[in-house]
């Protein structure tokens, strides 16, 4: 399994080479998950330059996507995405939150709509759709794992990226997982959370650190292989600059990843 970042505009006062060097200084992290918005011109080229690094050093590639745009431009944006698989050599596995809708089976709908024509109109051999589990947040009463496991299940072109910080957070069994859902796991998202907030860095005194622990060994257990995404906030990392909190970010992922490897 590999580790990855995951980063968005918080770490964009660091340029892509500089960040590419940070990450190749620790021993586990092995490439990004990027969360761009699709459209911003500063942060569509800050993934340009950055893909152009990763390639240099063999570093894996993944993208946070977005729901919310329409159609038409989610399409639009992940053709973009499969010249980049051309680039690297290797399909981009593509995380999707589900549509949300105030009504948890309208949300449901929405969902297996949007997603299912985003997949017929993409390649997808080159990108890997990937639908992640959600907690609520905000007051929104999004969609857990129970409801989107059979709209993955019904579609052999979704896969599922797990969220393990997000099933800490509202419902607690890390593990209760359906056989078959385990076996369309393509992504891991992991970060743990506090009464505050979510996306928390993880440090070894964490309440969660067993949880989190028996998590990651029961998936291995299951034959997962893919990669691991540590999903934090780099603003509640450790230090006072940008620089700083990046370390300290890569500082915890080497820390997890050095007791499953």
């Amino acid at each position: 399994m590999k580790s990855l970042i995951s980063i968005n505009y918080k770490f964009m006062n660091v340029n892509p080479r500089e960040l590419v060097e940070m990450i190749l200084k620790y021993k586990y992290t092995k490439g990004i998950e990027a969360c761009i918005e699709y459209g911003n011109v500063i942060e569509m080229k800050y993934l340009d330059d950055l893909v152009f690094e990763m390639k240099k050093y063999d570093l894996v590639l993944q993208i946070h996507g977005n729901s919310n745009l329409d159609l038409a431009t989610n399409i639009e944006y992940m053709q973009r995405l499969e010249k980049y698989a051309d680039y690297l050599g290797y399909p981009i596995v593509v995380t999707m939150h589900s549509v949300y809708d105030p009504d948890k089976e309208e949300s449901l709908k929405k969902s297996i709509e949007y997603l299912g024509e985003l997949v017929k109109n993409i390649d997808n051999d080159k990108i890997i759709i990937s639908v992640e589990n959600l907690n609520d947040s905000k007051n929104l009463d999004r969609l857990e794992k129970e409801f989107i496991t059979a709209m993955i299940l019904n579609d052999e072109k979704l896969y599922f990226t797990y969220d393990i910080g997000h099933e800490l957070a509202d419902y607690g069994n890390t593990t209760n997982l359906n056989k078959y859902l385990i076996e369309e796991i393509k992504n891991i998202h992991l970060h743990t959370h506090n009464n505050r907030k979510d996306h928390q860095p993880i440090y070894e005194n964490d309440a969660y650190w067993n949880d989190i622990m028996k998590s990651l060994v029961y998936l291995i257990n299951n034959n997962y292989v893919g990669n691991i995404v540590y999903e934090y906030d780099l603003y509640d990392c450790k230090g006072e600059t940008t620089v700083d909190k990046i370390n300290d970010y890569l500082k915890s992922i080497d820390l997890i990843s050095e007791k499953y490897n």
